[in-house]
């Protein structure tokens, strides 16, 4: 059985707080066999003060629970009716299903962590870092550990240091990208189709690590953070062709017809939200201005959101899943958007490995496996319900029925994403069955 650190516990409690801990010791308790009725009354008795009645409730599931569980029942609060009533639960598998996903976990973290570069970086081609290593980061706090503690935190830590020294002076975050005071846009294809996803998603790294109580272990960490924060509100306001395109992000050149998509837009948005969350000063107005631009991605007549604001025909699985996500982060689970996107993944679901779907573009498709696997992953899980007990058992048997024997997940398909290479999909795949472990802030429901 995989077990958390100690020392890692205490960042885990302050990223999570009380609520979500909650949540992940009764979805653990599920996934080992014990039964809804007990997880629930041992979630609700993790709130007694009782030395006496928390030592014979450690006595009573230590078998079944890691240490930092064990410390979580000692400092949790949480009512029973609470925890019943939370959605989605661990039940979509079964425990011994559970143990195939933690045992496969654990070889895909062996694997990346023996891939990481004495830079600290873990491999890719340069115009995708630090992107990759940000996912894989990601891939290991969805699975418990953090930078700086546990068996992997001196590489972690490593990992991080190495992606906060990508930050140019103009605040974007990325190894490959325009140098100078302010963000030049004349710059080759390559360059300003990746430098963005590079700034956006370190920057939710940067600031997710924040989140954990970390920055006293990286210097100027807090500035950094709002540096790229500053980077990416310039973005956002840069001319856009089309006014549906308003408040978004793309390229950083001016070459493509549109100015604005939901791919780039979505890590910028979420960059800003937890920024937001972490106690960052970060306006309202641009936040709202970008969920706006995400609800005029939706088009009725294919039942799902698009890469743009337009009535082509730019599906694809992972814009399905950005959108719901982005919804939910504004607060909007319920939106009919979201629930009509939902049933098109349910119909365009994973089972065929890495294979990209073209829908409307059959020479350059959208459709990402990987990429569109984590993204419609989280936003599952966020609709809860019918979606996420749909979804994930057939997900997860695709997934671990693909695992290489050295612990690692096949390059993407697609032709663009595939020199990326095998980090950059097994961090994505780690990050997809960990969608229930709900332990990177910025994707708790």
């Amino acid at each position: 059985m995989k077990r958390i650190r100690t020392g890692s516990f205490t960042s885990l409690l302050r990223m999570l707080g009380e609520r979500q801990v909650g949540i992940y010791l009764h979805n653990q308790l599920r996934k080992r066999g014990i039964t809804r009725s007990t997880a629930s009354s041992l979630a609700y008795a993790s709130g007694y003060e009782s030395a006496q009645h928390r030592s014979s409730l450690v006595k009573l599931v230590n078998s079944h629970l890691p240490i930092a569980l064990l410390l979580a029942m000692a400092v949790v609060k949480i009512s029973t009716g609470f925890v019943q009533a939370q959605e989605p639960s661990a039940d979509v598998l079964a425990p011994a299903e559970w143990k195939r996903v933690d045992d496969s976990v654990e070889r895909a973290l062996q694997w990346l962590a023996s891939t990481q570069q004495r830079n600290g970086s873990f491999p890719t081609r340069q115009q995708g870092q630090p992107g990759v290593t940000s996912f894989c980061v990601m891939a290991f706090v969805s699975q418990g550990h953090v930078p700086g503690e546990g068996p992997y935190g001196a590489q972690l830590l490593k990992a991080v240091k190495y992606i906060a020294s990508c930050q140019k002076q103009n605040g974007l975050i990325s190894a490959v990208a325009p140098w100078g005071a302010t963000i030049s846009r004349n710059v080759s294809k390559e360059i300003s189709n990746t430098a963005p996803y590079n700034h956006g998603i370190s920057g939710l790294l940067l600031s997710e690590v924040f989140s954990m109580g970390q920055v006293n272990q990286i210097k100027g960490l807090d500035a950094k953070i709002e540096k790229a924060l500053e980077a990416t509100l310039v973005m956002q306001r840069w001319p856009k062709r089309y006014p549906l395109d308003k408040g978004e992000w793309r390229y950083l050149n001016q070459q493509a017809e549109y100015n604005s998509d939901l791919s780039v837009s979505g890590w910028q948005l979420m960059f800003l939200r937890s920024a937001k969350n972490a106690g960052f000063e970060v306006p309202q107005a641009p936040i709202d201005e970008a969920v706006s631009f995400v609800r005029n991605c939706y088009r009725e007549k294919f039942g799902t959101f698009l890469l743009h604001a337009t009535d082509k025909d730019f599906r694809s699985r992972g814009m399905a899943g950005a959108g719901i996500l982005a919804l939910a982060h504004a607060g909007f689970h319920d939106a009919p958007e979201a629930l009509q996107a939902g049933d098109w993944i349910l119909k365009n679901d994973f089972r065929r490995y890495n294979v990209v779907k073209p829908f409307g573009q059959p020479e350059w498709p959208d459709d990402r496996y990987h990429y569109s696997a984590f993204n419609c992953a989280q936003a599952m899980y966020q609709l809860g319900g019918k979606y996420w007990q749909q979804f994930f058992p057939p997900l997860v048997k695709v997934l671990l029925e693909n695992q290489q024997a050295d612990g690692s997940w096949p390059a993407e398909s697609h032709f663009f994403d595939g020199k990326f290479g095998r980090a950059y999909t097994t961090s994505l795949v780690v990050m997809t069955l960990g969608a229930p472990n709900q332990l990177l802030p910025i994707f708790q429901r």
